[in-house]
């Protein structure tokens, strides 16, 4: 009864060796994947950014309609009270009113 009491608790013991062993690698892979992740979001944001900066300026390109390289506050107004631009700008996530 001893020596069974014995197996039963060697093989307990090595279960639980082994399942901690495949946890541990399990985790390290998660940590590893929650980084990689992170670079991902990053460079996502940065290209969001850049493609968001190029439709800004387009929209101030837009705006210009003397192509003087400025922009007045009639032209301002003119081209925001179009429907075409304002849809443009909550497309953006941007108010027409703000």
């Amino acid at each position: 009864v001893f020596w069974v009491f014995m197996f039963v608790s060697y093989v307990c013991f090595l279960q639980f060796a082994v399942l901690n062993v495949l946890t541990g690698v399990f985790c390290q892979n998660a940590i590893e994947s929650a980084e990689n992740d992170q670079e991902m979001v990053t460079q996502n944001m940065l290209v969001k950014k850049k493609k968001y900066m190029s439709q800004l300026l387009r929209i101030f390109e837009d705006i210009d309609l003397d192509q003087s390289g400025s922009i007045t506050i009639q032209e301002f107004r003119e081209v925001l009270s179009t429907p075409t631009m304002q849809a443009y700008l909550t497309g953006l996530g941007l108010e027409p009113m703000d």
